[in-house]
């Protein structure tokens, strides 16, 4: 982190039915002295063990900040930046308030020139709201206030609660890649993600499908209404 090896990768997400790219995850990649990298899976365990997993999250959350700015800058098109965020940041008011003041001069015109709504999407992972949930409806209030939007990631891994979607503000709901791969070839699993695919549809929540790797799986993902996609099909993540 002190010589600067870690460094965010951008994933493309899609409109399914435009085929349009409206935004891109930023992905923790550690770059080691010999040129190779390393994705996220390889490190992020231990940074957590030894406590530095906040200071890896602001890492990647400052140089998506930044790649926006330079994107409005030069007036390309707008696209929502979403970063996955660990409940180790949430739980650090100081660094969650610098967070709020970089987002600050990051507007957003596909809301409908709304100057309230910041282009930065912070991902929780499912999986590890259960034990924190009452504690990060608090600790969300600064990003929120600062026109962030959220983004329940893993939505499917194994606790769906719907709990979730109604204590926090979710704007956007990533359908675990473990049940798109299995969509077309599972008559159960295209029922339960049309199910959530109407549900967000009638709570005004965005759908994306992780993980599409094929023009068959993108199609049937569509065809069961949800409405974003992301996988390797689309694009791998890649520095620009």
């Amino acid at each position: 982190m002190a010589e600067g090896r870690i460094r965010a990768a951008y994933q493309p997400i899609i409109t399914l039915a435009e085929g349009g790219v409206v935004a891109e995850e930023a992905l923790a990649r550690w770059v080691l002295r010999d040129g190779t990298v390393s994705p996220a899976q390889a490190f992020i365990e231990t940074a957590d063990a030894c406590g530095l997993l906040p200071a890896v999250d602001e890492t990647v959350l400052s140089q998506t900040l930044a790649r926006c700015h330079r994107r409005q800058a030069l007036g390309e098109p707008a696209r929502l930046h979403f970063v996955n965020i660990s409940t180790a940041l949430l739980m650090a008011p100081d660094r969650l308030a610098r967070v709020a003041d970089l987002v600050a001069p990051c507007g957003m015109s596909w809301t409908g020139g709304d100057s309230r709504v910041r282009a930065l999407v912070v991902e929780i992972t499912e999986r590890e709201l259960i034990p924190h949930l009452p504690s990060l409806v608090r600790a969300l209030h600064p990003l929120l206030a600062a026109g962030v939007r959220l983004a329940l990631d893993d939505f499917g891994s194994g606790y769906s609660s719907f709990l979730y979607l109604a204590e926090l503000p979710i704007t956007f709901l990533k359908i675990e890649q473990a049940l798109i791969a299995r969509v077309g070839r599972d008559s159960r699993v295209d029922m339960m993600v049309a199910a959530i695919a109407r549900m967000a549809t009638d709570l005004n929540v965005i759908t994306i499908a992780e993980g599409i790797e094929s023009a068959e799986t993108a199609a049937a993902v569509a065809a069961l209404g949800v409405t974003w996609g992301q996988g390797y099909y689309f694009g791998r993540p890649g520095w620009e």
